[in-house]
């Protein structure tokens, strides 16, 4: 296979295997009732300290609109998995989110769920299917940062 040809093989089968680990994370959000959009509101509300994060900063790290972002969170709001308020002190009213109890059960559930997924599905496979969807994946992301050479 020319060089080139390698490039694509590799970019390819990474995007396959992390389709498939979307899908562990897609089907556990279902099982526990919510949809992945809402996992990953969770799981960046979380990573982001977890209470009174502005809805700018999570629609930030969300790449979304703000005022989609903010419809989003009121509906999570309704199903329960978020707490909203307003930032008393801001001459602009400014919304803070925070994950709920239930938003933080459901949002480790879906996690414990999806990562006892991914691994039934990566120790079920061969060391060497393994190691080459490893490295997929390291060069999908690293082609071209670390150096000009095509390992």
């Amino acid at each position: 296979m020319d060089k080139d040809g390698e490039v694509y093989h590799r970019l390819c089968s990474a995007r396959s295997y992390l389709r498939r680990l979307d899908d562990f994370w897609v089907r556990a959000a279902e099982a526990n009732g919510i949809t992945f959009e809402h996992y990953n509101v969770l799981l960046t509300i979380f990573c982001l300290n977890g209470k009174n994060l502005p809805v700018r900063v999570l629609a930030e790290h969300l790449v979304r609109d703000r005022t989609a972002t903010a419809q989003l969170c009121r509906r999570m709001e309704q199903i329960g998995l978020l707490k909203l308020a307003y930032e008393p002190d801001s001459g602009r009213p400014q919304l803070l989110v925070s994950l709920s109890d239930q938003g933080r059960e459901i949002m480790e559930a879906v996690t414990k769920a999806a990562l006892q997924q991914r691994e039934e599905y990566v120790f079920g496979l061969p060391e060497n299917k393994r190691e080459s969807i490893a490295e997929a994946v390291r060069f999908s992301w690293l082609y071209g940062l670390e150096s000009k050479d095509v390992a």
